[in-house]
């Protein structure tokens, strides 16, 4: 979920999307954020050109609800993105929800995104979500909501050395396994997809990381369809799944460790649906 696409890029001309926009009345996609971002995070799924999308083949659900502000930074209002994570959920139906998105934590009882999220996740839908970019020196320890929420995969960036990015979020070293934040690292360091007019551009950030893990957690639902059960029974095990196939240590940088997604899918029991 973010700024949506353009038509435009021929790398995503024959892509399989259904869209939504929440910020104004368009009925074809197209991008509203800042330096194409919502293209940039398709193309790492599913572009077809001489570079290939992570999870081919899917079907994406795109819901515009951000947009750029005049400092090139991408925003938005926390109603229209809560509306547009329910959207998500019952308008479009998914059966996983990345989130290339993320704001301060606030008091959750209050906090309009937090609630959509827990209703996606309390209906068997996976979410992942950035860990944030404010590391560094003055890092608070906590990565951004919605990513802090216990059943949410919060991902962390690094480069093609598996060396965390500077300024990736980290976490507070506070929580319980298989929940403590952030769970997971993925490249997120100069990665090239696809821009605005048919360029490529290159991008830095947890988004980027996010859309990794999520394509690799679609595939592992690709191969096993049974998993979405209608509730969080499943939601829980691939998230054990995902720390023991990194070996089950903790950092508030690394997390559990860099994604792996083979291990991860051997990890996975494709039978939790029928766990009670």
């Amino acid at each position: 979920m973010g700024g949506g696409r353009p038509p435009s890029h021929s790398a995503l001309s024959d892509i399989d999307v259904v869209f939504r926009d929440f910020i104004g009345g368009s009925t074809a996609p197209l991008d509203r954020g800042a330096t194409a971002h919502g293209t940039m995070m398709v193309g790492l799924m599913l572009a077809d050109g001489h570079q290939k999308g992570a999870a081919p083949g899917v079907t994406l659900g795109v819901a515009a609800a951000l947009s750029g502000d005049d400092e090139g930074e991408n925003t938005g209002d926390d109603a229209v993105v809560a509306e547009a994570i329910d959207w998500c959920r019952t308008g479009f139906e998914a059966d996983l929800i990345s989130l290339s998105l993320g704001g301060e934590q606030v008091e959750s009882q209050r906090d309009v995104v937090v609630s959509s999220v827990r209703r996606a996740l309390d209906a068997g839908i996976f979410v992942v979500a950035a860990a944030g970019n404010d590391g560094g020196p003055d890092d608070d320890g906590r990565v951004a909501s919605p990513a802090f929420l216990p059943r949410v995969i919060s991902v962390a960036a690094s480069n093609e050395s598996g060396e965390i990015w500077t300024n990736s979020s980290s976490g507070s070293g506070l929580g319980e396994d298989p929940n403590m934040k952030p769970e997971v690292h993925a490249p997120g360091v100069n990665v090239i997809s696809t821009g605005a007019d048919d360029a490529w551009f290159s991008s830095s950030g947890t988004s980027v990381s996010t859309v990794l893990v999520t394509s690799a957690l679609a595939m592992i639902l690709e191969a096993h369809p049974d998993m979405r059960v209608g509730d969080d029974r499943c939601v829980t095990h691939v998230k054990e799944a995902l720390r023991s196939s990194l070996g089950g240590v903790h950092d508030d940088r690394t997390g559990y460790g860099g994604l792996d997604a083979m291990a991860w899918f051997e990890a996975v029991d494709p039978t939790c649906s029928t766990a009670f």
